[in-house]
């Protein structure tokens, strides 16, 4: 379990990276004041990994919610944050195993990811990480190998 733990964190430490790297490279320059909501979601996303590091699943989920409503409003439903909003979330559902409302999170976001991204991009693995997570937690490990293969597919490109 604690391995499993330090894994999944890695990959949203990750993910947050990723995140706020997105958000900063959209609002450099924009010169419109978008900066602010961009900050916001920024806050958002720091204080959902800072309760998901305390195991505060339930108030993290409430948090990650107000994320992803902030970036799908800023953003639009296709953004690389709304897709990373979806994976938080569903890292949250996750831990508190409740895998039918995290499975389709994870696939939205990846299905964003994709299509912003392309099908072999690096930004594509934590979420085939953590869809992998969730599929060996459901017992689901056929589908599991595939994500971790995928990922290692893509990771081997680089």
């Amino acid at each position: 379990m604690i391995k499993k733990s330090l894994r999944v964190m890695g990959v949203s430490i990750l993910t947050v990276l990723l995140a706020v790297s997105l958000t900063a490279c959209k609002d450099r320059g924009n010169g419109n004041g978008e900066s602010n909501a961009g900050s916001e979601w920024e806050a958002l996303t720091s204080e959902v990994m800072k309760l998901y590091g305390a195991g505060d699943y339930a108030q993290g989920i409430e948090v990650a919610r107000h994320a992803l409503q902030v970036a799908e409003q800023n953003d639009g439903p296709d953004h690389p944050n709304v897709a990373l909003s979806l994976s938080n979330l569903a890292e949250l559902y996750e831990a508190q195993e409740d895998y039918a409302k995290a499975e389709p999170l994870f696939k939205r976001s990846l299905e964003i990811l994709e299509k912003e991204y392309g099908q072999d991009s690096p930004f594509l693995v934590p979420t085939l990480l953590n869809m992998a997570s969730l599929y060996k937690d459901m017992g689901r490990e056929k589908e599991a190998q595939q994500m971790v293969e995928r990922a290692n597919n893509i990771q081997a490109k680089q």
